[in-house]
């Protein structure tokens, strides 16, 4: 898969995308990637805004047992949080006022897969406790909805905040 010479590394990432570095850092990097990429541990990416957080994500997922699956992508900072439990959990019709179909939220949409949660940090604490419960059993309910739904997925989540001081 990767092309490594002493000096410069390219990684065939997906869709025709390559990853090309001569950094001692990425050379690093990508070692980590590789050890942890088998596992099936939850990984936390940290780092500044545009510096291929999505990318090591997305690696971590192609060289995963989840590689068949589709790699599930959110964008935290995109979803009005109004609006982002409904992402994350889904909802049965009816659950609130304009409900008027059942949404199956990112959870059980990446269930067999890798769930990619672009700035975690963001998320509202109520959605964040929620979110443990999740973790922690592979469980969750839809709003409104009565039936705990189980979800096997790998969770790899970015943030570029310094949570060592938050």
């Amino acid at each position: 898969m990767p092309a490594e010479s002493r000096d410069s590394l390219h990684v065939q990432v997906d869709g025709g995308r390559t990853l090309i570095s001569r950094s001692p850092q990425l050379h690093r990097i990508w070692g980590v990637i590789q050890r942890v990429a088998p596992t099936d541990v939850s990984v936390l990416v940290t780092g500044e805004t545009g510096t291929g957080k999505e990318i090591i994500g997305r690696l971590l997922h192609k060289l995963s047992a989840r590689a068949a699956k589709e790699f599930v992508a959110v964008d935290c900072n995109a979803v009005a949080p109004s609006l982002l439990e409904s992402e994350l959990f889904g909802h049965e019709r009816g659950a609130f006022t304009g409900a008027d179909q059942r949404r199956v939220g990112v959870f059980e949409l990446a269930d067999g897969a890798s769930l990619f949660l672009d700035e975690v940090a963001n998320l509202p604490l109520e959605a964040q406790a929620k979110m443990l419960r999740v973790l922690q059993e592979r469980e969750f309910r839809r709003i409104g909805g009565r039936y705990l739904i189980r979800s096997d997925f790998r969770l790899i989540t970015a943030t570029n905040a310094d949570l060592t001081s938050a």
